[in-house]
């Protein structure tokens, strides 16, 4: 039986692709300075979806796109917190999450995000959805070398939201490719299938037909999924 759903955060939960970009572009002036203006995937918001998509996490999308070096990627990484909380770019959850956070109360929930812990606790609180998640890995509890793809993050946040043992299922729903291979990775580890995933596309089309690692199922708007994991059930 399902024991719990986890969630990601970006483009799953909420679109938080303007803020984000603008956030990033903060980063990369205090990083490289006034070359950071000169960055093909900074220019627009679609060259910023575009390189984002491309890359499996945060830390290759500012090595590989934006060209920087290991240490200041990791740089990079402790300012990321500041910048959100600084931002005022508004974010939105997906017409329906709400509603659909409310249906499926009757499970405990959890995040795994390569967000920042505090930034997505500020923000479920203050649109009074707090109360329906458990348990929240951001990137910041998670070393570099085990951030998603790797199974990590994952795995430790249903041990704290679930009383996991051989007959439990989870549900993990994102947005990403990366998303798609934790689950898979994390069902190696475990031995058999205990999490479905559910790949969305709330603010892009489906692309999961390209992926390596496919999702179980896919679903275009929050109000899709209760009915997935009813047939779960």
């Amino acid at each position: 039986m399902i024991k719990a759903i986890i969630w990601d955060y970006d483009e799953t939960l909420v679109d938080t692709r303007l803020k984000n970009l603008h956030v990033t572009r903060l980063v990369m002036d205090e990083v490289i300075g006034p070359k950071s203006r000169e960055l093909w995937g900074l220019k627009s918001l679609d060259n910023y979806v575009e390189v984002h998509n491309r890359s499996k996490n945060w830390m290759e999308l500012y090595h590989q796109e934006f060209g920087l070096t290991h240490d200041q990627v990791d740089f990079a990484g402790t300012l990321w917190s500041k910048y959100q909380l600084q931002d005022s770019t508004p974010v939105n959850f997906f017409d329906g999450i709400e509603a659909t956070l409310h249906h499926l109360a009757r499970f405990p929930h959890g995040i795994v995000s390569q967000n920042s812990h505090e930034n997505i606790t500020k923000h479920l609180s203050k649109n009074g959805v707090g109360k329906y998640f458990k348990h929240i890995v951001g990137y910041e509890e998670v070393p570099r070398s085990k951030q998603k793809p790797h199974p990590e993050g994952l795995l430790r946040c249903m041990s704290e939201i679930s009383d996991y043992d051989e007959n439990s299922d989870i549900v993990y729903l994102g947005d990403h490719e990366t998303d798609s291979q934790s689950v898979h990775l994390a069902n190696d580890l475990l031995g058999r299938q205990a999490i479905f995933n559910i790949g969305v596309c709330f603010s892009k089309p489906d692309m999961t037909k390209t992926w390596e690692f496919k999702p179980d199922f896919v679903v275009h708007k929050p109000q899709n999924i209760p009915s997935i994991i009813k047939s779960l059930r």
